[in-house]
């Protein structure tokens, strides 16, 4: 029966190692094939060609249902003492290109306020320093906002209400926010996502944080993060 090496974790494995693995299949296609090869028992002496399958045309003895040839590629390595050849299934150039290039342009922006407050507020950077409509991170790079999550405590409840974890974009307001239903004490948290180029900005924007609260209720500690994803 024909081998079949499915390795369609490599991205996976070469980013938590650290290793920006897209040069690799950007330069030479048949050496990182060769190298997966050689990892499972074949010698590179025995390697006769390396060639791209046909998912429209697939052996006999390969049964894969749902193939989307746009996320996947597949090998074939003939081996020169062995008339069964291996076949190497890998994420295709395209999709591991973009996958590399969304998850390396995606940064994170830390608002957060320490402390007790029952009035509505904008939340303090990283640094410290509270914020406003005016004030806040600056974006080097055009982009977009791909998420957003909030994590605060109720300390008192005298009339339930919605905490509103608000964005505001060059003193605007940016539909996209959190909104936590207040009506008992205790730790609560809320989080979104939104697609890529959804809620953009250009560089030059100043990107801030507004709690605003609805009904009577005192909170504390809070804790908000920005996703955000650039553009180069």
């Amino acid at each position: 029966m024909k081998k079949l090496f499915v390795i369609l974790g490599i991205a996976v494995i070469l980013l938590a190692s650290g290793v920006y693995a897209s040069s690799t299949l950007d330069t030479s296609v048949e050496s990182f094939v060769k190298d997966v090869v050689e990892d499972n028992g074949v010698t590179e002496d025995n390697i006769e060609s390396v060639t791209q399958v046909d998912f429209e045309n697939l052996p006999d003895e390969i049964k894969i249902e749902n193939i989307d040839d746009t996320n996947l590629a597949m090998y074939e390595v003939k081996q020169k003492d062995n008339e069964k050849p291996v076949y190497v299934i890998t994420v295709s150039d395209s999709k591991f290109k973009k996958t590399v290039k969304d998850i390396a342009n995606k940064m994170l922006l830390n608002f957060g306020y320490s402390g007790e407050f029952g009035e509505s507020l904008f939340l303090e950077t990283a640094t410290g320093v509270q914020g406003s409509s005016e004030k806040g991170y600056v974006m080097m790079r055009s982009g977009s906002i791909t998420g957003l999550s909030t994590n605060l405590e109720v300390l008192e409840v005298t009339e339930p209400g919605t905490v509103e974890i608000i964005i505001y974009k060059n003193q605007e307001q940016v539909g996209f926010r959190n909104t936590i239903a207040v009506e008992d004490v205790g730790v609560k948290k809320d989080y979104d996502v939104v697609s890529t180029d959804t809620i953009t900005f250009e560089a030059g924007d100043v990107i801030s944080m507004y709690v605003e609260m609805n009904g009577n209720v005192l909170i504390a500690d809070v804790i908000n993060i920005i996703e955000i994803n650039t553009l180069e």
